[in-house]
C-alpha cells in the first residue's frame, strides 16, 4: 500500500471511529434524557430485549377479522398460562371525582367478540407479566382496531426485574355495553412495580355514546361510567405518546401511585362532554403530567385528595375547566395535598385556568404549598380562582361567597406568578376563601391581563377578594383588591 493510501486509509479509520463516538454520545444523552423521566427502578433498556407477547397470539382479532370470520389465535396450541386472578379482591378506593360522581351502575358480565378480545389481552398479560418466560417482556397490541370490553393488568409481575413494557400501535375501541363494566374502568393496570405504556395508538372510550343516554347531563341521576385508564397502586411508571380519545369518564385515573409520569401524551374530548377530566389524580405521590395536549369537557389536570409532590408542565388545556386542585372536602375522610407545581402551561378557551376548589363541608384539611407560574391565558373566563363555596349555588358577580356553612379546608402558601394573557370576562382574578379559614400567603406576582369577551360596553377588568392574605408584587393589571 502506497504511503498515500495509507494516509486516506487512516483518515477514514479515524473519521468511523469519531461518528462511532458521536452515535454513542447521542444514545447516551438519550438515556440521560429518559432517565429525568423514568428512575432508575423502572428504567428502559437502550437496547429493547424484550420478549414479545402479541394479543393476536392469545386470541384477539381486529374488527376487519371478526367481520370477515379469521382467527389470529394460536390455533390448536394450548397455551400454558398460570391461572388468572380469582377470588381475591383488590382493595380499591371509592371514586374520587373533581365534579361530580354517583353511585355505580347495573353491571354483569357479557359475552361476545369484545369479552373474546378482554380475555385475550388478559392472557398475553399473564403471560408476559408471570408466565413460564423469565425476562424482560413487551406486551404488544398491534397496529388493527380491536373492540374490547373491561382488561385488567394486574401484578405483581416475576418474568423480570426491568419494568413490563406494554406498547400500543392499534386503536383499541371500548364496549359501549355498559353491562360488561363490573366496576368503572375500562383498562386497569394495577398493583405493578416498573411499568411502560407507550406507542402511537389510540384508547377510544367511545363516550359519546353515553354521555347523554346515562342521564350525566342530569347530575343528580347520573350514572357512572367507566374511566379508560385506571392506574390503581402502580410504582415506577411511564405512559407516553399514546392518545386517548372521547373517554366515558375521566381520560386517566391515577390512584394510590408513586412516581409516575406522563409525557407527551393527547387526550381531546369534546368541550361539552360531561366528567371527561384528562388526567385525575388522588391519593399519589412524585406524579409529573408533562409535554402534552389536553381538551376535555372537565378539568384538563385534576389534583384531588392525598396527593403530595405533583409536576404539572408544559400542557397545552382546552377546550376545558383548566387545572384544578380539588376539588376537595366533599368527603368526610379526604386527605391533605400538598407541593403542586403547575408551569408553563397555555390555556385557550377554558371556563377557569389556574383554579383551587374545595367544598363547605364536614371535612378538614389542607392544601398548601401550590405554585402556578408561567402562565398564558387565552380568552378563559376565569384566569385566576380560588372557589372555597365549590358546590353551592352561585351569587352574582362581586356579590361575594354565598352565606351559610364556610370550608373547613385551609389553604396557605399559594403562589401565581407571571400570569398573563386574555380574559373572556371582567372579573379575571377572583379570590372566594372562607370566613372560618382565611387564605393565608397568597403570592400575586406579575399578573397581566387584558379583556377579550363579547362585552362592547363594560371591558374594564376587575378582580374580587374575599377572606385572602394577599402579598403582591410587580405588575398587577387589573388591579388587585387588598
Amino acid at each position: 500500500m502506497s504511503m498515500g493510501n495509507m494516509a486516506i486509509a487512516r483518515r477514514s479509520s479515524a473519521k468511523a471511529i469519531i461518528l462511532l463516538g458521536l452515535a454513542l454520545l447521542s444514545c447516551m444523552a438519550d438515556g440521560v434524557s429518559r432517565g429525568h423521566l423514568f428512575k432508575a427502578s423502572a428504567r428502559r433498556s437502550v437496547a429493547d430485549t424484550r420478549k414479545v407477547f402479541d394479543v393476536t397470539a392469545f386470541g384477539a382479532k381486529t374488527e376487519d377479522q371478526m367481520k370477515g370470520g379469521k382467527s389470529t389465535a394460536a390455533g390448536g396450541v394450548k397455551l400454558d398460562l398460570p391461572s388468572l386472578p380469582g377470588d381475591e379482591k383488590v382493595d380499591d378506593e371509592k371514586m374520587d371525582s373533581s365534579e361530580e360522581e354517583a353511585g355505580p351502575g347495573e353491571a354483569g358480565p357479557g359475552e361476545g367478540p369484545s369479552d373474546d378480545n378482554a380475555s385475550a389481552f388478559i392472557k398475553t398479560w399473564v403471560a408476559a407479566c408471570r408466565g413460564n418466560y423469565s425476562g424482560p417482556t413487551k406486551v404488544l397490541i398491534p397496529k388493527g382496531t380491536f373492540m374490547t370490553g373491561p382488561v385488567i393488568f394486574q401484578g405483581p409481575c416475576t418474568s423480570s426485574k426491568e419494568p413490563i413494557l406494554v406498547e400500543v400501535e392499534g386503536y383499541v375501541k371500548a364496549s359501549t355495553d355498559l353491562s360488561l363494566y363490573a366496576s368503572p374502568e375500562w383498562f386497569t393496570f394495577e398493583m405493578v412495580n416498573g411499568l411502560i405504556v407507550t406507542g402511537a395508538g389510540t384508547f377510544d372510550g367511545q363516550g359519546e355514546s353515553t354521555w347523554k343516554s346515562n342521564g350525566c347531563k342530569d347530575k343528580s341521576s347520573c350514572a357512572q361510567a367507566p374511566s379508560s385508564l385506571k392506574f390503581n397502586k402502580v410504582n415506577n411508571t411511564l405512559v407516553e405518546r399514546i392518545t386517548s380519545l372521547n373517554s366515558k369518564f375521566f381520560h386517566a385515573h391515577i390512584y394510590g401511585c408513586s412516581n409516575l409520569t406522563m409525557n407527551n401524551v393527547h387526550i381531546t374530548a369534546p368541550g361539552d362532554s360531561p366528567n371527561t377530566d384528562g388526567v385525575h389524580i388522588s391519593s399519589s405521590t412524585n406524579v409529573k403530567v408533562l409535554n402534552s395536549v389536553i381538551g376535555t369537557g372537565d378539568d384538563c389536570v385534576s389534583i384531588g385528595q392525598g396527593t403530595h409532590d405533583v409536576l404539572v408542565n408544559n400542557i397545552t388545556c382546552g377546550p376545558g375547566h383548566g387545572i384544578s386542585v380539588g376539588s376537595l372536602g366533599k368527603r368526610k375522610d379526604d386527605q391533605s395535598v400538598s407541593q403542586i407545581h403547575v408551569s408553563n402551561c397555555t390555556f385557550r378557551n377554558t371556563t377557569n385556568g389556574a383554579r383551587i376548589k374545595t367544598w363547605a363541608a364536614e371535612s378538614a384539611g389542607e392544601a398548601s404549598d401550590i405554585t402556578y407560574e408561567n402562565i398564558v391565558m387565552d380568552q378563559v373566563q376565569n384566569p385566576i380562582v380560588i372557589d372555597q363555596n365549590y358546590g353551592k349555588k352561585k351569587t352574582k358577580p362581586g356579590t361575594g361567597p354565598a352565606g351559610g356553612a364556610q370550608s373547613k379546608w385551609k389553604i396557605s402558601n399559594v403562589h401565581f406568578r407571571n400570569i398573563r394573557g386574555t380574559s373572556s370576562r371582567n372579573i379575571a382574578v377572583s379570590l372566594q376563601c372562607s370566613s372560618s379559614n382565611p387564605c393565608d400567603g397568597i403570592e400575586m406576582a406579575d399578573i397581566n391581563f387584558s379583556y377579550l369577551g363579547a362585552a362592547i360596553k363594560d371591558t374594564a377588568l376587575t378582580t374580587e377578594c374575599y377572606n385572602a392574605k394577599i402579598a403582591p408584587k410587580g405588575v398587577q393589571i387589573p388591579p388587585l383588591c387588598r
